[in-house]
């Protein structure tokens, strides 16, 4: 997205984004709408004819709902090609863009502008009006990550006003109660996660979720998603025949639409009873060991911070207040895959 040297102000450049959707929506045949509950709200989104919809909705198969009168959260996708709309030139500079995808002078209490340099991806959020936009130029450039947790920057942005944070983190457990997974990439958290959906354990997140610490610590679904990197899916064989994208593994990680393969074992919500550090060990048994909540805040905070736009000293509050909340353990991990649940649900059968 090339910068243009204009005068703007962040609400202006929002409602000519959104004069541009509505053109988009017309040119593209007209609106397409899903609606989902998140965390317990009703979220609607609008696309601008159906280029994007294989691309944004199967991720969140899993908390499809009917459509409701009066969602409290709406975002409206479009992409320039299949609609021949295009976006108005970017009223900033190229040295506004931050590493989080911020852009510099168009943020502000009411109006959020990202823009994922990677993905060539414009978010933005109006929090007055509880709208969002996503532009992209076209569906083709979208890549198989953000299809697996799409429209994380305004899922982030608007959820963190309401009390929720979205964290980098696994989670699985029972209906009366889970765990988290935290940790930098290579932990062991996919492989923890997936390893789940073969027990009586059921599957919150391998990457992404949402946590809530008020009145007691919840965590909730976002992405029915797994992925793995592509020279260890030998690991869960049981998983193979449901890589999505088998063909493709010499460039991506394998990804799992887990709403297809295993609808029965995804879970929206759940009370949180324990934080898991996985650790390879290289041994054969799995193990549980007492972590610190310090240990647990410098495995789960740093990705999340890092990771998402806007995030800062409240996310970083609220992830403290949870290891402190809960229990911390280093889950040692075995190469026996099959006593990765077991562990988990022995450590829930005592919390």
């Amino acid at each position: 997205m090339a910068a243009k040297n204009a005068i703007m102000e962040p609400l202006e450049f929002f409602d000519a984004v959104y004069q541009k959707y509505e053109k988009a929506e017309a040119a593209g045949g007209g609106c397409v709408e899903r609606y989902y509950c998140i965390a317990g709200f009703a979220v609607r989104l609008r696309f601008a004819g159906g280029a994007l919809l294989p691309y944004i909705t199967p991720a969140l198969a899993h908390l499809a709902t009917e459509p409701v009168g009066e969602p409290v959260l709406t975002v409206c996708l479009w992409d320039s090609d299949s609609t021949n709309t295009a976006m108005p030139p970017p009223p900033w500079q190229a040295d506004d863009y931050r590493d989080r995808g911020e852009i510099r002078g168009f943020i502000n209490e009411r109006i959020q502008t990202i823009f994922q340099v990677g993905v060539n991806a414009l978010s933005l959020l109006d929090r007055e009006r509880n709208l969002g936009i996503y532009w992209v130029k076209t569906a083709k450039q979208i890549p198989y990550y953000e299809s697996s947790a799409p429209l994380r920057a305004i899922f982030h942005l608007w959820m963190s006003q309401r009390g929720i944070q979205l964290i980098h983190a696994g989670a699985v457990g029972l209906p009366s109660g889970g765990v988290l997974l935290v940790g930098k990439g290579g932990s062991g958290k996919s492989t923890t996660a997936l390893a789940c959906l073969n027990s009586e354990l059921f599957y919150a997140s391998d990457d992404y979720c949402l946590l809530a610490h008020h009145p007691t610590p919840t965590v909730f679904s976002i992405y029915s998603t797994g992925k793995k990197n592509a020279d260890d899916v030998g690991r869960l064989p049981f998983m193979v025949s449901h890589i999505s994208n088998p063909d493709r593994l010499g460039t991506e990680k394998a990804v799992y639409f887990l709403s297809e393969s295993f609808p029965d074992k995804l879970l929206p919500s759940f009370p949180l009873r324990a934080i898991l550090i996985p650790r390879i060990s290289g041994g054969r048994e799995t193990a549980l060991k007492p972590a610190s909540p310090a240990a647990g805040l410098v495995a789960l905070a740093p990705s999340t911070i890092f990771q998402l736009p806007g995030a800062g000293k409240e996310a970083f509050q609220t992830m403290g207040q949870l290891v402190r909340q809960v229990p911390c353990y280093q889950l040692n991990l075995g190469t026996d895959t099959g006593q990765i649940p077991e562990v988990i649900l022995e450590l829930l059968a005592d919390n």
